[in-house]
Parts: structure tokens; sequence; C-alpha cells
């Protein structure tokens, strides 16, 4: 194995971008402008307002740059990587004068690839770096395992809390930013521990551990400056709604406080809380919306509080828990027109300065300084600056009812120009998930090839509360592909759309979507794109039951979504494209990365045979070395997706 390399010092002059710069003049368009990873990502604020740190992508790949947002000048040296290998994930800030990043290097050791992670300050011109644990590596159970950042105490700006697995188990140690050592053992527990939490006072009162069959964690909570540890929850990966029943967010204000997001037994929506970790009680919610999941408290470093709640409708709703702060966040809504979504990544030490981000589905997202005194905003950069705002798609809210007389809605993505379009119905994954009000890259790029593109909320889908998720159980092909259908009926009887030219496009639960689509609405679409989509649910659920183990908790929760391989065999057969592709009619694209271990490559493989077998057009192409989410592969592979996507669709539905 490789050595875990140093970061080193690399001069502006050698090709890094300053990350403050208005981008330059964009290209003409291609499928290439639209594959890009974020141009910059993991933003701080210093606590004396004068600086941004964020890591970015340049020439020599991650690049820690450091901004005066005033000037828009950066400092004459930054911190990159030059072997490919290696990544910057994180930066933060210490004090004034010194970032905390930490680098990740992916690397093989008998065979097997992995990532391991070290973490590093500097000072903030780039100088003076220091590796934490330097020099003392031999507290750790291995050279190879990874270093984590447990936490920073709020009175102390030269520690900070590190987590590792040491010689007797997952350890929490105190760390001094500038020397790298170590000064205290805080706490420790066994090897299945992945996680501390501390409270207000920087004492770890929460601790979360790994099943011992991967399929979740367990939640321990105690007192703080206590040792023992007692079992507050259970959270299982598999169930997207059951995991919005409890989820540590961060430290509280005070000693033995946490906030979660949370729902009690018997509540719809989950809201935010200050956990009490000494008994378990939830108390009142700090912050809560009476019909929507609660998902975002906008906390205080300076002294832990919540300043702002926010709760996921069609687009986020927030409310200041302070009433100095409403005006202001209503000031900044009002610079986007009230047309972007608004996150907050952190305040000065005098609330002065507000680092914050905005992103719709026209305005990826971008970094700006907010001047609370002048109440003014300032540019800081664009995570995809190589597209204009101009050339994007507006995306506008579709109400519609489902054909039982339910409330659903969708969002729908126009081209430029007169309608009707021709249509791409676009059902998310999961199904446990859900779309936001933000830029889609592969939506954007529908809609510049001219295409409208609509995301319908369907029941099954999270965050609209508990009894919204748990109506699309069982209803694989049916109440839930219902929802799509009536979604694409409400566009076509408004006129809003080509009725003769609709294709239904999906990934992942939204593959089997756009099959089901094809196989039980024949007449309703041209065309249909399956990427890494579930065809047969019998094979998918035989495939879990081998995988986790007939008596695992994730396959319970399969037989629960899905249904039972033996009881509901008929049934399940009824909804499986793959085992009715004699009713599909229209040509089908199957697009499968080689490497999918979510939704194995044999379920797009069932699907083309059971199409040719019926003597229906089918496609299969397999994306070498790549897993279940188009998020993680290679660019060149997202850039053919998109081509792929667009000359298949150009076929069946394109411009007359």
């Amino acid at each position: 194995m490789k050595r875990l390399a140093a970061v080193v010092l690399v001069a502006l002059g050698l090709g890094l971008q300053p990350a403050f710069a208005q981008p330059r003049p964009a290209p003409p368009l291609s499928a290439e402008s639209f594959t890009h990873g974020p141009a910059i990502w993991s933003a701080a604020l210093s606590p004396d307002g004068r600086y941004v740190a964020a890591i970015q992508d340049s020439s020599l790949g991650d690049a820690l740059t450091i901004i005066d947002w005033r000037t828009g000048v950066a400092r004459p040296t930054q911190l990159a990587r030059t072997d490919r290998s290696l990544f910057l994930d994180w930066v933060g800030w210490r004090n004034d004068d010194r970032v905390v990043f930490a680098l990740r290097q992916r690397a093989l050791f008998n065979g097997d690839e992995f990532d391991t992670t070290r973490i590093y300050a500097s000072g903030r011109e780039g100088g003076d770096l220091t590796l934490m644990f330097g020099g003392e590596r031999q507290r750790l159970a291995s050279r190879y395992v990874s270093v984590d950042l447990i936490g920073a105490p709020r009175d102390d700006e030269e520690h900070i809390l590190l987590g590792a697995y040491a010689q007797h188990g997952y350890t929490v140690f105190r760390t001094n930013v500038t020397t790298g050592r170590v000064s205290e053992v805080v706490d420790y527990a066994d090897f299945d521990t992945v996680q501390f939490i501390i409270d207000g006072r920087g004492y770890p009162v929460m601790r979360i551990d790994s099943l011992f069959d991967g399929s979740g964690w367990r939640i321990y909570r105690r007192p703080s400056g206590e040792r023992q540890w007692t079992l507050a929850h259970e959270v299982r990966r598999s169930a997207s709604s059951e995991n919005r029943d409890f989820s540590p967010l961060g430290p509280g204000p005070g000693e033995g406080q946490v906030y979660v997001a949370a729902r009690a037994p018997d509540q719809e929506f989950q809201s935010i809380y200050l956990y009490d970790t000494a008994t378990g009680a939830l108390g009142a919610p700090v912050f809560a919306h009476p019909s929507a999941d609660a998902g975002i408290a906008w906390i205080d470093e300076n002294d832990n509080s919540v300043v702002l709640g926010c709760a996921e409708l069609q687009r986020w709703q927030c409310r200041a828990l302070r009433p100095e702060i409403q005006p202001h966040f209503d000031a900044i809504n009002g610079f986007f027109e009230s047309d972007a979504d608004i996150l907050l990544h952190g305040m000065s030490r005098d609330e002065q300065f507000w680092l914050i981000s905005a992103t719709a589905p026209h305005l990826p997202s971008a970094l700006y300084v907010y001047d609370v005194a002048a109440r003014h905003l300032t540019f800081v950069a664009s995570s995809q600056p190589r597209l204009r705002q101009e050339e994007l798609a507006r995306t506008q809210i579709v109400n519609y009812q489902s054909r039982d007389g339910v409330a659903l809605w969708g969002y729908l993505s126009t081209p430029a120009g007169a309608g009707p379009h021709p249509l791409v119905v676009m059902p998310h994954g999961g199904p446990e998930a859900r779309d936001s009000y933000a830029y889609n890259f592969y939506v954007q790029y529908l809609a510049w090839r001219g295409y409208a593109v609509f995301q319908p909320n369907f029941r099954g889908s999270e965050g609209s509360g508990r009894s919204f998720a748990a109506a699309g159980y069982g209803q694989w092909g049916r109440r839930m592909q219902d929802d799509i259908t009536d979604g694409v009926q409400h566009l076509i009887d408004t006129n809003v759309v080509d009725r003769e030219r609709i294709c239904i496009v999906g990934a992942s639960y939204g593959g089997y979507a756009a099959l089901a689509g094809a196989a039980f609405t024949p007449d309703l679409y041209k065309c249909a794109i399956s990427i890494a989509g579930d065809s047969d649910l019998i094979a998918m659920l035989n495939a879990e039951r081998r995988e986790e183990g007939r008596g695992s908790w994730a396959y319970a929760y399969w037989r629960r979504l899905v249904g039972d391989p033996s009881e509901d065999r008929d049934a399940l057969i009824a909804v499986s494209p793959a085992r009715q592709a004699g009713n599909v009619r229209v040509p089908v694209l199957l697009i499968h990365g080689e490497d999918d271990t979510v939704v194995p490559l044999e379920q797009s493989e069932l699907m083309r045979d059971a199409l040719t077998r019926a003597g229906r057009p089918v496609e299969l192409i397999t994306i070498d070395d790549a897993g279940h989410s188009w998020g993680s592969w290679r660019r060149e592979d997202r850039q053919r997706l998109l081509e792929e996507t667009d000359r298949f669709l150009a076929q069946h539905i394109g411009p007359r």
C-alpha cells in the first residue's frame, strides 16, 4: 500500500483559478457542460467574518482556497493535492488564523480498495502545515485507520476533538490544532462504534454503533460527565421514513443537550427537538411544521442556539426563532425574488456576517456573504460557473389530484419557446425519497434539448409525513404508478405538453417506474428509459433474502415495502415489467452500471431478455466500473448517459 501522502503547497500561478472570481464567459452549451461536479464546496466563514475557506476544483485537483470576500483577493498560496488518489473532503475554521481540513486517500491493500482519512491544520495563508496525530500514530490501532472530526469545544479555540480506532476501540482525543499533539483521551468505546456526538460543554453524550450485519445503527445516550451508556434508539439503513423517527443533528447549548430531528410514535411529521441525553426526553419541539417534516435547523455555532427552522414542502419554508433574524432572511429572499432556497453555512463571531448558499432549478448552488448592517449580499462563488442562468430552464410547481381524490404535486421544467412541448416524465428513485426545488443536471440538460420534464411527488415519497410514505407500501406498479399517470394526464388535459410525444425516464426506483409505465400504460408513452431500475420484483426480493438473510430486518423491510415473494407471488408477477414484457409496445433503453450492488445488472438483463423474447425493441448499455448512483460515475460516463438519452429521445419523441 502507498503511504498516506502529504499535502503540498502550490502557487496560484500553477493553474489554480481563484474561487471568488466571477466566471469567465462560458463556452456554448454542450452535453459536457452539464457533467462537471461542483467547482467549489465545503465553504466556511472565519470567526471574524473576513475570509471564506472552501475546497475548489482546479487544474491540479482539489484545492483549499482562502478568499477575502470583501476585496476579491485570494491568498498567494493554497493547499492542493497533486496525487489523483487524494481528495480534500472538508474545511473549517478553528480560530481567525487557523483552518482545519480532511484529506482522504484511496488506496489498495491486499487487493482491496478502501479510503483512509487524515486531518490537518494550517495557517490562514497555507503555511505552518500540521498533521493531527503527527508523531503519535502509535496511539491508533493501525496506521491505516481513518481519523474523524467529532467536534470543537466552544470555549477552547486551540483544540478539536478527533475520533479514531485505537488499541481498545473507537476513541475520542483532544488535539491541539497548532502542534497536532494529543493532550487527552476524552472517551472510548468498542470497535462497533462509528461516531460520538458532544453536548454544549464538549462532552461525548451520544454514541452511534454500527449493527453487526450492516443494516443500521444503535444510538446510545448518557448524562454529561458520566460513563454509563443507555440505548436510545435503533435506526435501520433501508427505511428512509423510519430513519425520520430519530436522527441526531449536533450539540445543543447546554450540558447533556443534543439537537435531534425526530418523530414520536403518535406523530405524523418529524420535528426538531432539544434532546435530554440524561432522561431520553424529547420535550417540546424547538421547531415544527404542521404539514411537513422539519428537516433543517440553522444553528448558531457561537452559542449552539437554533436561529431558523425549515421544513421542505413544495419549497423550503423557514421561520426564524429569533425575531430580529426574520427581516434579514426576508431581505435575502427578496434579493432572489423569492425564487431560491437559502441555507446558512455559518455566522461570524459577532453575527454581523453570514455565509449563505442559494439554489434553484435555474440557479446551481452559489455562495454569498450577507452583511447584516448594510443588508447587502456579496457574491463569492458558483458551484457551476460554466452555466449561465439565462440558459437554464425555469421550474413551476404543478398541483393535481389523483383518481381517488388525493392532492398531489410535481415539478415541471419547460424549455424556452411556446408549447405544447414533448414531455419526459421522470419519477424519482427511492422510492422513499423525493425531488427538491434545486438544480438537477439531467433535468436541465433535457430541457436545454427541448423537452419539458415532469417530476411527480407520488405516494410513497418521503418528507410529506408518515402516512404519505406508508401509502406506497405494497403499491409498486399500482397506486404509486397511478399517481404518476394521473400527473401526466393532468398535463395533457391542460394542454401543457404534446400528448403524442411523451417518454418516461427514471433511475433506480424511477427506472422501475419507467418500465412499469411502458408495461402497464402502453398507450400513454412512446418510449421508456430505465437507468439501474428493477424489472423482476420476485428476483429482487429473492436476492435481498440471499444477501441479508431470511430473518434479517432489511429483508423484512423490503417485504413490507414491496410484498412477500411467497404469499404475494401472483400479485408481484402482475407488477413485474420483465414478466409482463408482452404488454410493452414502445422501444425501451436500459442503462446500467456493471458494478451496481444496489440494483444488480441482472435486473436490466432480465428485462432485455424478456423484451427480446417478446419481439419488442430493446437496447442495453452497460457502464464499465460504475456503481448504482450516477453521482459517483466518471464525468465521461455521465456525458455518455446524457448523449445516449438524447439520441434515444430524438428518435422517438424529438422535434418534428
